[in-house]
Formats: structure tokens, C-alpha cells, sequence
């Protein structure tokens, strides 16, 4: 009972922050490929590209989201972020951004080729949903669902966005089990 309880105090002090106009982060998605190997790949002498799909000022949070992500983000890799639009590497890895989704936007098919034409997955109303994926190619290695509510030029924005980049370059993936040195044994 107690227990029981406590989750609902839990999920109920989650909601009143979300509703009340905090930034809140779901879960990650962790692909059973992805291995802390990706991000020092991603890393190794370049910039990690930052790729925003959005209708509305896409090469302005393509610059808050790297300067969030250089100031804040992950810094186990020694990584440097720089907008896709800026810089010219031949990288198949990337950090993926959709601001102002739907409701049912799915995070993990935001590294999909055509994800940026197809014009259901873009809001018409302001919806403070923002999917994040770390991608290889056109694969998601890692994704998260967040709902962020800070303006793009402010330092909580930068802060939510540094944790959302922590949160996806992860050193260790929780999916994979301690003894798999061989993606075959994982499966």
C-alpha cells in the first residue's frame, strides 16, 4: 500500500511539474547496437553535427541547441557540437532535433531520410514536444521524448538541452548485458 502510494505521489508531483511549466525528459530508447564506441566515433576529430527539423527558425536553435550541448552536454568524450548547416564532414553520425511535434511524434523514427518531409510530423499548434535521437545513417541509436517549455535563447533552455545530449551519450548502454562482447551474443 505504502508503495503503491508513493508512486502516485511520484507520477502526480511529475505532472503538476509538467503542467506547471517545467522542461520534463521520458525515457531513453537504446538501440542494442548503439555502445559508448559510437560516440567517440562521432567525436573523433570533428564536430558532432547538430541537425534541427522544425518549420519555424531552424538555423537559430541549430545554434542554441550546439551552444547547449557544447556548454552543457555530455563531457565524458571530449565532443564539440556545431550546427549541420555550418560545417561540411563526412560523418554518418549526427544528433537529430524535431521541435514542436505532435502529441504522437515518435522519437526513434526521427533519423529516418524522409522524417523531414513528411508534414505529419509537424505540429500546427505549439506544442513544447521536442524529440532528440543520436543517429548513424538513417539508424537511431539512441532517442528521447522531452517536452521543453524554456525559450531557445535562454540558460535553462541550454541546461535542458545539455541534459538531453548527457541522457543520449551514455558511456555504458543499459540494454546490452555485462557479457556481451559480440553484438551477436546480445541478440
Amino acid at each position: 500500500m505504502k508503495k503503491t502510494l508513493s508512486y502516485v505521489t511520484i507520477s502526480l508531483l511529475l505532472t503538476g511539474c509538467a503542467a506547471s511549466g517545467y522542461d520534463s525528459l521520458r525515457s531513453t530508447y537504446y538501440s542494442l547496437a548503439y555502445t559508448k564506441g559510437d560516440a567517440l566515433l562521432a567525436a573523433n576529430g570533428q564536430a558532432i553535427k547538430v541537425n534541427v527539423v522544425s518549420k519555424d527558425g531552424k538555423e537559430a536553435l541549430e545554434k542554441n541547441v550546439s551552444t547547449g550541448l557544447n556548454k552543457y552536454g555530455p563531457k565524458w568524450l571530449d565532443a564539440k557540437y556545431a550546427p549541420a548547416s555550418a560545417i561540411q564532414n563526412k560523418s554518418p553520425y549526427q544528433m537529430k532535433w524535431a521541435f514542436n511535434v505532435p502529441e504522437s511524434g515518435n522519437a526513434i523514427s526521427i533519423c529516418r531520410e524522409d522524417y523531414d518531409s513528411n508534414p505529419e510530423n509537424f505540429a500546427i499548434n505549439n506544442t513544447s514536444v521536442v524529440l532528440a535521437a543520436f543517429c548513424v545513417d538513417n539508424r537511431t541509436l539512441t532517442s528521447l521524448r522531452a517536452r521543453v517549455y524554456s525559450a531557445p535563447d535562454t540558460e535553462e533552455f541550454s541546461k535542458t538541452i545539455g541534459l538531453i545530449g548527457r541522457k543520449l551519450l551514455t558511456t555504458t548502454n543499459p540494454e546490452r548485458f555485462d557479457d556481451c562482447t559480440n553484438f551477436d551474443d546480445c541478440t
